[in-house]
């Protein structure tokens, strides 16, 4: 294939996809015309549906990286073909597992690598980010999506499809806040969703050749019509929040609320993500459950390794840490101090709440030995022939479309190191807390070489941005699992109604404050 024919290619791409699609069956012998044959295979399969061709892209991009060409513009081509080829699966699409799950695992791997790329665009970054969401709400992570919504107009604020991304799954989060008020209310505070929506609409209103570029010129008219709806809201100018470290919580979406109000963060009580009811066991007899103790605790610990993310975050300030010990200089620009210990600790609290999560949850489901599961065993084990099987109680859980339990289920895969696939590429969240666990991490600055590394593999050597920037990540994950925690439980609970068709009675559990006359 000749350059003239990629040009002509391109050409056909937007003018007759299934020529287009006929001539890049064919592609030439250099990586140039393999890696254009594969586009135009990916994007005109997805115009005219055709899996097919889809397939052949992916495998002409697995190819193209399996011989060592592998850059950020390349990886997001494979992982945009494995998404495609997800959502055109033949016959029932599964979140759990599959060909679609597969492809969709991959996908998220590969974005995840044109995210660590140090020379990759914004515009790349904020594109996977976009991809990321998308293929996150695909299995009812939708906190995770819109924090990646959020963080691609970060990267890119002109970015009108992120925009419309996060618009769009909001304003679908308001109608479900307000029909289902009862269940919940403590997920959100509407209004101050509904002005995130109403200026996320004028983003995308500014941003539609953007749109146009990302996604083509066919899907703007959606676009637009959906903009149009989130500008009908009432625009109210919002009050600066004066508690520097509320604004901090405010800025970076790190309550245990989607939105707080400004009256909410004045009063101090913006963490209100809780169980609104659940049905008693007669093991309970006449206590509270079990389980309004275990979401006490998870709370409490994530707000602390928040607050002490956010007291180590600024180096140049003054900390409630107190510096007393002297340090060898070990001449390979590490730092060390009080600071970097609780930097871990705020890491290690917030990914040790899987955990506790995995608990709570075997609890709730009745599973045997419940108070020794771990997250990472606590979804089945691996059977005859290295085959895993789950247990029945998460199996079923899981059949029945339990979206909580689903997207708990996929962080497990996201963070999870397999033989056969890899690690996932979250996987780093795990890899830290345990090496600040049970090994030592040493942070560097900014003139710290990449190339060094542990003779005795004891120590692990890393930038610190990079470990900040994966603190911050530990800690949504940690808010996001709370929310799905929530998810599962409240979907348990109303299916356990609509099954058994009977009226379920229960006690409104008190607030604690109260109780203790505060």
């Amino acid at each position: 294939m000749s350059s003239d024919n990629i040009k002509q290619l391109y050409n056909l791409r937007e003018n007759d996809p299934q020529k287009a699609i006929e001539l890049a069956r064919v592609p030439g012998p250099g990586p140039g015309e393999r890696e254009a044959a594969a586009v135009v295979l990916v994007d005109c399969g997805d115009a005219v549906g055709d899996f097919a061709s889809v397939s052949q892209g992916v495998e002409i991009f697995n190819e193209l990286v399996e011989s060592g060409g592998s850059d950020a513009a390349l990886s997001y081509n494979l992982a945009n073909a494995l998404q495609v080829r997800a959502r055109l699966a033949y016959g029932p699409v599964s979140p759990i597992s599959g060909q679609a799950f597969e492809d969709s695992f991959r996908a998220r791997v590969r974005f995840g690598e044109v995210l660590r790329d140090g020379i990759a665009s914004p515009e790349l970054k904020s594109q996977a980010l976009t991809n990321i969401g998308i293929l996150l709400l695909d299995t009812s992570r939708w906190v995770e999506g819109l924090d990646c919504f959020q963080r691609a107009l970060e990267a890119l604020p002109r970015n009108g499809v992120a925009a419309y991304q996060e618009m769009r799954h909001s304003m679908g989060l308001a109608g479900l806040f307000h029909r289902q008020h009862e269940t919940y209310q403590t997920y959100c505070h509407i209004d101050t969703l509904l002005q995130r929506i109403r200026r996320l609409s004028d983003v995308v209103f500014s941003n539609q050749d953007v749109i146009i570029d990302f996604s083509g010129r066919d899907v703007l008219r959606t676009v637009i019509d959906a903009a149009n709806d989130a500008a009908k809201i009432e625009s109210v100018p919002r009050k600066a929040i004066e508690n520097r470290y509320f604004a901090f919580i405010d800025a970076e979406g790190l309550a245990l609320s989607l939105c707080c109000s400004v009256e909410e963060y004045e009063a101090g009580r913006f963490d209100l993500l809780t169980i609104p009811s659940i049905r008693a066991k007669e093991s309970d007899e006449h206590c509270v459950p079990e389980v309004f103790a275990m979401i006490n605790v998870m709370k409490s610990d994530y707000a602390f390794a928040r607050q002490v993310y956010y007291d180590v975050r600024e180096y140049d300030v003054e900390t409630p840490y107190l510096e007393t010990t002297s340090h060898a200089d070990t001449l390979d620009y590490a730092v060390y101090g009080v600071r970097y210990s609780a930097l871990t600790s705020a890491q290690r609290i917030a990914f040790d709440l899987l955990d506790k999560i995995a608990v709570a949850l075997a609890c709730y489901l009745g599973l045997k030995k419940a108070y020794k599961s771990s997250f990472a065993d606590v979804w089945g084990r691996t059977g005859k022939g290295g085959i895993f099987q789950l247990h029945d109680e998460i199996s079923a859980h899981l059949r029945a479309g339990n979206p909580g339990l689903i997207a708990l289920f996929n962080i497990y895969h996201d963070i999870s190191k397999d033989e056969s696939r890899g690690d996932g590429f979250m996987q780093a969240h795990k890899s830290y807390r345990n090496s600040s666990t049970h090994r030592f991490s040493v942070f560097h600055d900014d003139m710290f070489s990449e190339d060094t590394s542990s003779a005795s593999l004891a120590v692990d050597h890393t930038h610190l941005n990079r470990f900040d920037r994966l603190t911050l990540d530990s800690l949504k994950l940690a808010r996001a699992a709370l929310f799905y925690f929530v998810d599962t439980i409240n979907f348990a609970e109303g299916a356990h109604r609509d099954r058994e068709g009977a009226i379920v009675l229960s006690s409104k559990v008190p607030d604690h404050d109260y109780i203790r006359g505060r």
